[in-house]
């Protein structure tokens, strides 16, 4: 018995509220959909929400959440200080590596149950009976302080960049006070807490080409600062693979520094 098979046979044996209401789709219903209704009928779950998203928009949304243009420009800072530049590769690589093994496995076990919150149906079926109601309340306030740690960081590093961008066009002469960062950062969460009110058919339609905004952005900050980078400005490659590249910058005021080998997994930050 393979792993979905086995997930699925395991909740339909387990589960207390079983019904046999029927599915209403609609004739926009792809093949896929009813595929994931069939395999939520089987698991005794009769499904109730649209599905809107297409799978481009759920990538899309995916490479919005992960931000690559702004979650490294927002974290660049801390690796390069505490650990140096062969920390910001390293570490990333590192870092990406292990994001990619749990979000592998994250899809598989939510693949096996195609439900909006699967995070909870998952969990709750993953563990033994008796631990059920404090797994699933572990799992849902870590979720929600993550969602709102998330958003609210998130945020704040676009205000920032807004105002850095201000900077640069006066020539560095500007610099914003804490109070129009806040502010900025308040009017923004604002803002997107109005676009995430819009019908679902509004934001999968937004959300839709990110992906390839995203993608182009990032592929095109990269050609641009190899193109306009001068040779002799740039770094040797003992800074990546080399010990040049390795730096402490945990120490300061007197204060000893940690180690270096600590220093180096700061880069896990970003």
């Amino acid at each position: 018995m393979d792993f979905k098979t086995d997930f699925k046979a395991d909740f339909k044996n387990d589960s207390r509220d079983k019904v046999d209401e029927p599915v209403v789709s609609t004739p926009n219903d792809s093949s896929s959909d009813f595929d994931d209704d069939a395999a939520l009928r089987a698991l005794g779950y009769v499904p109730s929400f649209k599905r809107e998203f297409s799978n481009l928009s759920t990538i899309s949304f995916a490479f919005s959440i992960m931000g690559m243009c702004s979650s490294i420009s927002t974290t660049f800072d801390t690796p390069y200080v505490l650990g140096g530049p062969a920390a910001v590769v390293w570490c990333w690589i590192l870092g990406s590596t292990m994001c990619f093994t749990l979000g592998c496995s994250i899809a598989e076990i939510i693949s096996a149950y195609p439900t909006s919150g699967g995070l909870y149906m998952a969990s709750a079926s993953l563990c033994p009976k008796r631990y059920r109601a404090p797994v699933g309340w572990v799992v849902a306030w870590l979720n929600l302080l993550g969602q709102v740690a998330g958003v609210s960081s998130t945020e704040y590093g676009l205000s920032l960049m807004i105002w850095s961008a201000v900077s640069i066009c006066r020539d560095g002469t500007f610099h914003a006070s804490q109070g129009q960062v806040i502010g900025l950062f308040a009017g923004l969460l604002v803002l997107h807490g109005l676009l995430n009110c819009l019908p679902t058919k509004h934001l999968a339609f937004i959300t839709k080409y990110f992906v390839f905004v995203n993608v182009g952005t990032t592929l095109l900050i990269i050609i641009v600062l190899l193109a306009t980078t001068p040779r002799s400005a740039m770094n040797p490659p003992q800074m990546v693979f080399g010990t040049q590249g390795l730096s402490n910058g945990t120490s300061g005021d007197g204060i000893h520094s940690w180690p270096t080998g600590l220093a180096f997994l700061f880069g896990l930050l970003r």
